[in-house]
């Protein structure tokens, strides 16, 4: 069996769609399927053809970036023959990760009547800041889903939020596939003395939260003993760092950094506070349960099902964000109990083989059935 995936970037590059495709790959090897994963590179990036962590093969499209987060696909002959070669093999199911990249759209197009789903991972239009841009981009991405729709026959979101949002672009998607991560920290014994530990990752983009987290942490009464780190890269980079050293707080900012030193920061950390206007399913939301750290979130994409049972809270604005901060800075505990909670529940409920499942069905391949789970948890 074969498969194909197709997304923007994929690791080491940061991003939730990057971390799925990797999930899905990693799950698809580990039951004998070869995997390729279609993905853009940028200048300064290898574009050489490479095997992935788990054996997949990697096909880079030589691209250029327009506005610090949409590649679009070169005309180059290295290009040419990469979409020539997925033209001419056969694949038993292909995932097209988003309607956003003219690079997905292309990849559609070139693997004919394979089995396909298109996977949508947002809730709402991607934001820039200025109106007028973001009019624009709207506009893009409905052009973009409309084609996209033409030659992609089945498609789902990633949360129940992302389903429901894309019917808005005259797309059906009846169902949700879930996001899930590879591994569970043991559950933790205790918390480090000091204040409460905050943590906000992602990129610095307008109205992905980071600027709202300095600023609620910021604005906290001088009693209130927090400290936050901010983790991430973005064209408001420079704003975030300005406002975080003006800070009378301790306020980190990182820039970006590997995969696995935002997992151990989470490892430490008391709270994730993910204060994004709008996230389809955010895979931080689960790396934090993932590692024990409770979490403070706007009511986007996925946290309402992965809260259910608790874990963290849900709050409606800055104003409820840094209330709620106050209470864990005087009873820290509060978190940690919060922590094991979520923890438990991206245990049981959010790895890799019923997510694929559900793909794999969704797309019509039969004998999709997982084999026995080896990588619920990870003890050290």
């Amino acid at each position: 069996m074969r498969a194909l995936i197709a997304a923007p970037f994929y690791p080491p590059h940061p991003g939730g769609i990057e971390r799925h495709s990797a999930g899905v790959a990693a799950e698809l090897r580990r039951r004998g399927w070869e995997v390729d994963v279609v993905h853009c590179v940028t200048e300064g990036e290898a574009a050489g053809r490479a095997l992935g962590p788990n054996g997949e093969r990697l096909l880079a499209l030589e691209s250029r970036l327009v506005g610090g987060r949409l590649p679009f696909p070169r005309r180059t002959e290295r290009n040419a023959a990469v979409i020539d070669e997925i033209r001419e093999t056969s694949y038993d199911f292909v995932l097209i990760q988003s309607h956003l990249f003219v690079s997905n759209l292309v990849v559609a197009r070139a693997v004919g009547s394979a089995p396909r789903i298109w996977l949508n991972h947002g809730s709402a239009h991607v934001a820039t800041g200025h109106p007028v841009v973001d009019r624009c981009v709207a506009a893009y991405e409905h052009v973009l889903a409309g084609r996209l729709r033409r030659v992609v026959p089945t498609v789902a979101g990633v949360s129940t939020e992302a389903a429901a949002w894309v019917s808005h672009m005259r797309v059906d998607a009846g169902s949700s596939v879930g996001n899930a991560v590879a591994r569970v920290s043991p559950p933790r014994r205790g918390r480090r003395e000091g204040p409460l530990r905050v943590v906000s990752v992602g990129r610095l983009e307008p109205a992905k939260g980071a600027l709202e987290a300095v600023r609620v942490v910021d604005g906290l009464p001088a009693s209130a003993e927090v400290e936050l780190t901010v983790c991430g890269g973005g064209s408001i980079a420079a704003r975030v760092a300005r406002e975080a050293r003006a800070s009378r707080r301790r306020i980190v900012t990182t820039g970006p950094v590997p995969h696995e030193e935002v997992q151990a920061r989470l490892v430490d950390a008391d709270v994730l506070l993910l204060l994004s206007d709008s996230e389809g399913f955010p895979t931080v939301l689960l790396e934090a349960g993932a590692a024990g750290c409770a979490v403070i979130t706007h009511p986007v994409g996925g946290t309402a099902e992965v809260l259910r049972d608790g874990g963290g809270w849900r709050v409606a604005d800055v104003q409820a964000a840094a209330a709620r901060l106050g209470e864990l800075a005087a009873r820290p505990q509060l978190a940690t109990e919060a922590g094991e909670v979520l923890r438990r529940t991206v245990e049981s409920t959010y790895t890799w083989p019923p997510v694929v499942d559900r793909l794999l069905r969704l797309a019509g391949v039969r004998g999709e059935a997982a084999a026995p789970s080896c990588t619920a948890s990870a003890r050290s």
